[in-house]
């Protein structure tokens, strides 16, 4: 192997960051030399969320953790306390000063091409069209939040909402996630699971309800906001473009289907590549997940597509009838096949069966 080793990212987004990361962690920040190419380097205003036990690659860039979360349907919510996992929020900006307290970066600003064929290996956040397997179901995870400052005590700084379904459900899944930096402050967002981004004024709508009449809150200021969508869909694409050319992030699969998270993804993914390369001297990109959670993926795509009416009481069920350390397990991967078959055991049956006759 050389003694410097060559990181180009064609994209300088969140992913590029925490496979620098890692890099820096597993292959010695003083061994590897990285560059990353991008239209803008202005970091977004952006909020990432993971669970699990503390992570040292990315840990010091945590902004805030819950050890217990809170979920609602119909006229009832419950909490949860989780055992040895911690709900974790980290943003853009955090994980972008932590990187460059490690390490020097290149930001260089223009349109990526194709790699430099002097760099050992270069990593890509950009779609591409090469696929191993075309997307069957396309959704969307779209979503808009408020940063709200109230002026009384109006939250529980201890208890995160990870899922609450007590708002309208007219026009696709809908819940509201609402994280606490404080009694008086909190980012208030409602998220949806539909085919097409909604207009502003619809999320709008909800989070206004929801602030009313399950928070019982009118008198507050929004000091932030916060848009996105994150792709739900069964699609599979080519993460080996070429010779150490390796699609990451979004653009390499990374994001999981039903659930839209990333970033802990990336860390295992980015994690197993580099362990890789320090036992061969070569960049590739791992093995895929089981087959079993891929096929557990397209039966609830296709039950949020088709029957979007039923999610919210499945969720709530899943939630609601299985230890909560499980359940985060299992939407992170990270279950074994009988503990899989307890979580499935506790669900509504009917929309699963009519979703495997429809396939």
């Amino acid at each position: 192997m050389n003694d410097q080793i060559t990181i180009n990212f064609l994209g300088a987004g969140v992913a590029a960051h925490v496979y620098s990361l890692v890099a820096c962690a597993e292959l010695g920040s003083e061994s590897i030399r990285v560059t990353m190419l991008d239209r803008s380097h202005e970091v977004p205003d952006r909020t990432l969320c993971v669970w699990g036990e503390p992570d040292a690659v990315i840990h010091e860039a945590l902004v805030a953790e819950w050890r217990t979360l809170r979920f609602g349907y119909g006229t009832q919510s419950f909490v949860r306390r989780m055992d040895r996992l911690r709900y974790q929020q980290y943003t853009a900006a955090s994980i972008r000063a932590l990187l460059d307290s490690r390490t020097d970066v290149d930001r260089l600003t223009g349109e990526a091409g194709a790699p430099d064929a002097s760099c050992t290996v270069t990593f890509d956040s950009r779609h591409d069209d090469r696929v191993l397997r075309a997307a069957s179901i396309n959704l969307l995870q779209h979503f808009h939040g408020w940063r709200v400052r109230t002026n009384h005590p109006a939250f529980d700084p201890d208890v995160a909402t990870m899922m609450d379904f007590r708002v309208d459900q007219s026009d696709g899944v809908c819940f509201i996630y609402v994280l606490p930096y404080g009694p008086d402050e909190a980012l208030v967002e409602c998220t949806v699971f539909s085919e097409v981004p909604w207009v502003r004024e619809h999320y709008e709508r909800r989070l206004t309800a929801y602030l009313r009449d399950v928070i019982v809150v009118t008198d507050y200021e929004i000091v932030a906001t916060e848009t996105g969508a994150i792709p739900m869909c069964d699609r599979i694409p080519l993460r080996d473009r070429g010779r150490s050319w390796i699609a990451i992030g979004v653009a390499g699969g990374l994001t999981k289907p039903t659930t839209g998270y990333t970033v802990a993804r990336c860390i295992r993914d980015a994690e197993a590549m580099m362990r890789h390369y320090r036992q061969t001297g070569v960049f590739t990109s791992p093995a895929p997940s089981s087959r079993r959670f891929d096929w557990y993926d397209r039966l609830l795509l296709k039950i949020i597509r088709d029957e979007p009416a039923v999610v919210p009481r499945i969720l709530w069920t899943l939630f609601r009838r299985n230890p909560i350390d499980r359940i985060l397990r299992f939407l992170d991967e990270q279950t074994r096949f009988h503990e899989e078959l307890m979580i499935f055991w506790s669900l509504p049956w009917l929309p699963f069966l009519k979703a495997l006759v429809r396939r």
